[in-house]
């Protein structure tokens, strides 16, 4: 956990200078202060697990998407990266709070309250910061004093429980924040499915050799498996699993229309477990193996150079 937030994160030359201090760590949960300038990596393109930074003091201007952005203090930034950000810079009296949690840690804390605020989040995920007002900052802080104490006591019996709490408790008051913002806005709610179905057929595209789970591109948009299978089938008359396994189809027969790839080459390409399972996902798409879509493609192929 130490080791991903100072890579990920932190700018060398800022760890170099002192400007990055370790308040607590453990294997569920890190915790550090940052101060001053240019403390960010100047590019974010993914987020590996969880990571919050609260902003106690300053300013932090980044590129998202094509707009530029300025975040004064006191705030809250959610690093969801659907986008990559870049020209990250912090200013000199920057101070800043970094909370980075295992990934199926913060899943299990976010799984309980997650129907609390579901509805906004594809929204928030677009622009994932949120101004704070003093009483929530005091909170925040408190929390997060409370949280490094827990931390830093192994010997503390219940400390994962406590810092589980602890946590759906900051993950409240963010939320709350958030609500706040966009409590006057009016959502149009097919104009913002068009959107997250839009990205999806995107990430799809991008990641389906990699990634084959709905819950997978689910998690990047922000939204249930369930409610976007649901739009699918609303919209595409499919489920998102089927849309996956149509560009992953298409995937595997322009691999195996290459003379030169093995079904066991073709198999790791595509990141299935084994060849066997690759041969039976393509079997249950497609009605037949691999080896014999191989062996009709060359036979189609050879056909045609005879005409030719």
């Amino acid at each position: 956990m130490k080791e991903n937030i100072i890579i990920q994160w932190i700018n060398d030359k800022a760890i170099a200078n002192g400007q990055v201090e370790e308040l607590a760590a453990n294997d569920k949960m890190t915790i550090f202060k940052a101060q001053g300038e240019d403390v960010l990596r100047s590019d974010l393109l993914k987020e590996s697990h969880p990571t919050f930074l609260f902003i106690s003091k300053g300013k932090l201007n980044f590129q998202i998407n094509g707009d530029y952005i300025e975040i004064q203090a006191p705030a809250h930034i959610d690093f969801i990266l659907i986008y990559p950000w870049k020209k990250i810079k912090t200013s000199k009296d920057f101070e800043g709070y970094f909370v980075t949690t295992e990934q199926s840690f913060f899943i299990k804390v976010s799984e309980s309250i997650r129907s609390k605020f579901g509805g906004l989040i594809y929204q928030y995920a677009q622009k994932p910061f949120a101004p704070l007002n003093e009483e929530t900052v005091q909170r925040i802080i408190l929390g997060l004093h409370l949280l490094t104490a827990i931390i830093k006591q192994p010997e503390y019996h219940f400390r994962y429980e406590v810092m589980e709490n602890m946590l759906r408790t900051l993950q409240l008051e963010i939320w709350n924040a958030v609500f706040e913002v966009y409590k006057n806005e009016v959502v149009d709610e097919q104009q913002l499915w068009s959107d997250i179905l839009s990205h999806f057929v995107h990430l799809v595209r991008t990641n389906c050799r990699h990634h084959h789970e709905v819950k997978w591109y689910a998690n990047q948009l922000c939204v249930s498996s369930d409610a976007l299978s649901a739009q699918t089938r609303r919209v595409y008359d499919k489920s998102a699993g089927q849309i996956i396994d149509e560009y992953l189809i298409i995937e595997a027969k322009a691999y195996l229309q290459n003379p030169n790839q093995s079904i066991q080459n073709i198999a790791e390409l595509l990141c299935f477990s084994d060849q066997a399972s690759f041969c039976r996902f393509f079997k249950r798409c497609c009605g037949i193996s691999p080896s014999e879509f191989k062996k009709k493609t060359k036979t189609d192929n050879e056909v045609m150079r005879v005409k030719d």
